[in-house]
């Protein structure tokens, strides 16, 4: 099938003029075809610039074929939603699963999902409130894009699903009760199963969760259950700030920063089904050798800073560890020659957010 080999943007552009075209990449066997042949890329949204000028969505990484790195902008329909400058705070970018963007209302319980290539987009208006997202996801089992969704109150959750094709909500029903919250939307995707950092079990407020560090979502069989995170014992919640899921070659990874030493653990699950974790690298991040730029990390006109605001890591693909610093810039780590890269980004100062992305035409409902 020569036809999915070629770059998604031209694909898009033609079958607007051929309505054979229009018909072959509109099926779900062709989506997944070029899917399949994806390269993850960098989603970087100036969230700054959003507010006066529309989603300003930028895309930096390999295309499908001339194997250069590439950074362009996505042009969005100015008639979508997420792009209306009426907005008093427009709404965040929160993840990107196959393709998919899921953007959250800051000031209403509303969500957006827009696939940026299709420019295809739905509204969810009638979410469970109190309450928010926790993955927009892709289900291996159905073949369907769908929203997990966490409502808490008091000390108890409650977890839903919301399905795309049918624009409806299910209770999720736990074998036992489940009453953890994740932290933040980032999440990593390994063994058919989603991962999070662990942020609070509402039944033991203040109490930093000590054996369940990793709360994990069985997409197919809609199961909830943790599992405990590598290394040494939380001593605080505060240490689970610190923390980051990512997959490394197929495999869960945990980074945890180390805030006293601005390094950075990371650790390997080699062996999913026995929990068998390996200490695999320790990246100094404020080695003057390696890192263009001086320690400790302050900003000016500040006397300190809690590190693991400023420094995000984004991903490991082709062996090199891909991390943010505020003010600074975006970085790749060679994990094994232990080499340093700073993309410049000219069009962009140096506040934006990164998620990995790949581009696909599959159909959000």
């Amino acid at each position: 099938m020569k036809t999915s080999r070629l770059p998604l943007d031209c694909l898009v552009r033609f079958q607007r003029d051929c309505r054979d075209l229009r018909a072959l990449i509109s099926t779900h066997d062709f989506s997944s075809v070029h899917l399949s042949r994806a390269r993850p890329m960098l989603l970087i949204h100036d969230y700054f610039k959003s507010t006066k000028n529309g989603q300003q969505l930028y895309v930096f990484g390999t295309e499908h074929l001339n194997g250069k790195n590439v950074f362009r902008k996505f042009h969005l329909r100015p008639e979508l939603m997420i792009n209306n400058k009426r907005w008093e705070k427009p709404p965040t970018l929160q993840c990107s699963c196959q393709g998919v963007l899921l953007f959250a209302d800051p000031m209403r319980p509303t969500y957006y999902a827009l696939n940026p290539i299709t420019q295809e987009k739905v509204t969810i208006k009638h979410t469970p409130d109190p309450g928010k997202s926790c993955a927009l996801y892709f289900c291996p089992l159905t073949r369907q894009f769908k929203l997990l969704y966490v409502q808490a109150q008091g000390s108890l959750c409650q977890y839903f699903v919301y399905m795309f094709k049918t624009q409806t909500w299910r209770k999720i029903h736990p074998s036992s009760t489940f009453n953890f919250l994740p932290y933040r939307n980032s999440h990593a995707v390994v063994n058919g199963a989603l991962h999070w950092i662990m942020y609070s079990n509402l039944e033991q407020e203040g109490i930093p969760p000590f054996a369940n560090g990793i709360m994990v979502f069985r997409m197919d069989k809609e199961e909830l259950f943790a599992m405990p995170h590598p290394g040494s014992v939380c001593t605080s919640k505060k240490v689970h700030t610190t923390m980051t899921l990512l997959v490394k070659e197929n495999c869960l990874s945990f980074c945890h920063l180390l805030v006293s030493e601005y390094a950075v653990d990371i650790w390997i699950l080699e062996d999913y089904e026995m929990r068998a974790w390996n200490k695999r690298y320790k990246v100094n991040l404020f080695d003057k050798k390696s890192f263009p730029f001086s320690l400790p990390y302050i900003l000016p006109g500040s006397a300190s800073i809690d590190v693991y605001w400023w420094i995000k890591l984004t991903n490991i693909q082709d062996g090199e560890l891909l991390f943010y610093l505020r003010d600074r810039g975006l970085f790749s780590y060679n994990l094994e020659h232990k080499t340093v890269k700073i993309f410049e980004f000219p069009q962009l100062k140096k506040l934006y957010a990164c998620r990995t992305y790949i581009m696909s035409l599959l159909a959000i409902t």
